[in-house]
């Protein structure tokens, strides 16, 4: 059978079960017989609340939406190495990367996007509290439209170090921010319990991939009031493999090699049952090949190379020259990279609890350090084709090159957060103020004048939140909530002390905010919210305006509306089905387009230009779950997203845009990742044995950017518990090693962004 038969045989069969399977939980979340919550141990038939949402220590912050939550039984039975690997399962989740992890979340981030139901308006957390900073220029809005997540997803915390995720889909709690558009992903921290249990997890596979992770947990003190968890880990590997979909053929993809290591330590004191003192530290470094791109092997020869040379002598645009990228090679031949280092501090005094809401008081300090190096295109001139016998040969007649840094980038913010929460009869009301002081330090070499340049970036913010949520009755919640936003100025400064005029001005704006749930019985629910959407320029997004603006006007604020809508119903008690649709209208979005700029002898001339255009985004995703048995659980999802951008009042976009002619937002947008993403994630358990297996299916590629229309990737696990305290294990990514790409790079062709084959792990975890 072809392999475009395979794919879309294995399409026709999972929506068969889909239909026949039109039953399963909404809320349905794996591994949930029994997990810990603060130290407790929740059993199967208090893991849910009225509404079907699994409970979490931090619940009470939500006020509706879809939630799913990934608990620390399925990280362990998984064998999760990332947050991307945990979450990438989520139905209406996706990720669009490079295929390599030095440029997934790394310095430089603008390949890279990650999107709840097509939203990359996305806020990171960990244990509830933001973890972005308003003043860093490595993420933002983009030339293809939409924005960056603003947080370095796999670079927040180890795996090791996280209890549950939390995947909230839509802005359903005010408490996150009037910018969560698309959803919120919330990292609870391990806490340690009563006993003292220390595990080791050793896994070894394909590429020389090596994962150590080692953690002690328990506690301390006559009364057992004192908590502590403590965890280290190291992830590397060399180059990885990749099939590639023009030529089918597999080859090693340099400069994908990387080394990265954390270390996590929690301790909490329990004064009572109200009041408790959490201090938590995390410290993440990496080091990670850089190749920026795959090579395309259709140009790999001398004759290619000396013609892609001869298109770059003359002038030849980039996305005309398809053998242009081959030269980065010389990037990854060399050893460019991306490095990184971190050290967060959370301190948390909780002086009372009331109906699950906490009050507290918290610090925070962030230290983020990034640098790296990419060689092209310092050499590329004068060197032969990479593919020659005698490349190797030459490239080390040039004696060892200098690998220190061409950029360097500290990104600091630190604050105070203050949050009171109290019951009242029917209302449970929640407040919450946060000062947050953002810098980052950014230090650019100049090749051409062989100086560095230092700028610094500084913004201060004060936020601020109220919210109700009234119980109308036992089966009813409405929670209303207002939210106050202060942005500075930001403080613009380079090495010559000049300051930057752009987007000089501060801002304040309170954005309102109504959701509410509703449980018809015991077997289904229904959610609705609407929230005021309001995003402040970003440093990130100023840096289109170093493309032209249209008409010279500065890039403003974004605003609009977004309407979260969903449907929960149990068919029976192993079925379950579910429906979330959002819908995000934009008033005011930032984004590049092909605006026209004047005209001569009556005809318009169009240029691109960073703009405030309007903005409609529509998602749509349906879930369908099902437990045959004890044994076995089955669980469906298909996903959808739409964008359309349109021009404000007084701008005219060019009408016969396409996507070869110039930058379509709109063809970027949508046309740039897979139109539909269909989900099978399918496991069984039965005494000592358990194995899952999740399928993904992208439809819908555009040809002309991707090398197949779809793609179908597998990922299998398989443990076996050899005793109470040690498991073997078994992981398989991409399993039938599928020649896939879940983005495009404008500029450089289909096949420019493969993702990883097919990698095999063994490991062995052992408790003690």
């Amino acid at each position: 059978m072809s392999n475009m038969k395979r794919r879309y045989t294995a399409a026709a069969a999972m929506m068969m079960v889909m239909g026949l399977c039109a039953s399963a939980s909404a809320a349905f979340d794996e591994n949930l017989n029994s997990y810990t919550l603060d130290s407790m141990i929740v059993e199967a038939d208090a893991t849910k609340n009225k509404f079907g949402d699994t409970v979490t220590e931090q619940s009470y912050y939500r006020t509706g939406g879809d939630v799913k939550v990934i608990t620390r039984e399925e990280i362990e039975k998984r064998h999760y190495t990332d947050v991307t690997e945990a979450i990438k399962r989520i139905p209406g989740v996706s990720f669009q990367n490079c295929g390599y992890r030095g440029g997934e979340y790394g310095f430089n981030s603008y390949n890279n996007s990650m999107a709840i139901n097509g939203d990359t308006r996305v806020i990171i957390l960990v244990d509830g509290r933001r973890v972005d900073n308003s003043t860093s220029t490595r993420f933002g809005s983009t030339t293809n439209g939409g924005t960056r997540t603003m947080a370095d997803l796999n670079q927040i915390i180890n795996v090791e170090a996280i209890d549950k995720i939390e995947v909230i889909k839509g802005p359903g709690a005010s408490v996150y921010g009037a910018d969560a558009t698309g959803g919120v992903i919330n990292i609870i921290t391990r806490k340690g319990g009563v006993e003292n249990k220390g595990t080791i997890d050793l896994a070894t596979g394909s590429w020389h991939k090596h994962v150590y992770n080692i953690s002690y947990a328990g506690s301390a003190g006559d009364d057992k009031s004192w908590h502590y968890f403590v965890s280290a880990t190291r992830n590397m590997a060399s180059n990885s493999k990749y099939k590639d979909g023009v030529t089918g053929n597999n080859y090693t993809y340099e400069g994908t090699n990387y080394k990265e290591e954390g270390v996590n330590l929690r301790v909490d004191k329990d004064f009572n049952d109200k009041q408790n003192l959490k201090i938590w530290y995390d410290h993440q470094n990496g080091k990670d090949g850089y190749p920026i791109t795959a090579r395309n092997y259709k140009y790999w020869s001398q004759e290619g190379w000396d013609q892609t040379l001869d298109n770059v002598n003359n002038k030849v645009p980039t996305k005309d020259n398809p053998g242009y990228r081959n030269l980065f090679s010389l990037d990854a031949l060399a050893g460019s990279y991306n490095s990184y280092k971190s050290n967060d501090v959370d301190i948390s005094y909780t002086f009372d609890k009331d109906n699950g809401m906490d009050s507290f008081i918290r610090i925070y300090d962030q230290n983020h350090h990034y640098w790296g190096k990419d060689i092209y295109p310092d050499w590329v001139k004068g060197w032969g084709f990479p593919g020659n016998p005698n490349f190797n040969d030459f490239m080390e007649s040039q004696g060892p090159f200098d690998m220190s840094p061409t950029r360097i980038r500290d990104e600091k913010n630190r604050g105070i957060q203050l949050q009171y929460g109290k019951s009242v009869g029917v209302n449970d009301l929640l407040a919450s103020v946060t000062y947050d002081k953002a810098k980052t330090f950014t230090n650019s070499y100049k090749r051409a004048s062989k100086v560095w340049k230092t700028s610094k970036v500084e913004r201060d913010s004060i936020l601020g939140f109220i919210q109700d949520k009234i119980h109308i009755n036992d089966k009813w919640d409405i929670t209303p909530a207002i939210r106050y936003s202060h942005y500075g100025t930001y403080d613009n400064t380079a090495e010559d002390g000049s300051t930057s005029s752009v987007n000089n001005s501060s801002s304040s704006t309170i954005t309102p905010t109504i959701n509410t749930q509703y449980a018809f019985d015991d077997t289904m629910s229904a959610y609705f919210g609407w929230t005021k959407i309001y995003r402040p320029v970003k440093a990130g997004d100023l840096t289109l305006q170093d493309e032209k603006l249209w008409n010279g006007m500065k890039l403003e604020d974004e605003k609009g509306d977004v309407w979260t809508f969903g449907v929960r119903k149990d068919l029976s008690d192993k079925t379950s089905v579910a429906v979330h649709y959002d819908w995000t209208e934009m008033s005011n979005a930032v984004t590049s387009y092909s605006v026209m700029t004047k005209i001569v002898n009556n005809v318009p001339e169009y240029e691109n230009r960073a703009v405030n255009a309007r903005e409609t985004k529509k998602s749509f995703n349906v879930t369908a779950d099902h437990r045959f048995d004890d044994h076995w659980n089955l669980s469906l999802s298909y996903s959808h997203m739409k964008d359309k951008w349109k021009a404000k009042a007084g701008m005219d976009f060019d009408p016969n845009i396409s996507l070869d002619k110039n930058r379509n937002v709109n063809a970027l947008i949508n046309s740039y990742r897979p139109a539909n993403y269909y989900s099978a994630n399918l496991s069984y358990e039965n005494g000592r044995w358990y194995t899952g297996l999740l399928a993904n299916l992208y439809s819908g590629c555009d040809t002309s950017l991707y090398t197949d229309s779809s793609f179908l990737v597998l990922d299998w696990n398989l443990n076996y518990e050899v005793n109470k305290d040690l498991t073997a294990y078994v992981t398989v990514s991409n399993l039938t090693n599928e020649a896939y790409e879940n983005t495009a790079l404008y500029n450089y062709g289909p096949g420019a962004a493969p993702q990883p084959g097919r990698c095999i792990m063994v490991g062995m975890k052992y408790s003690f």
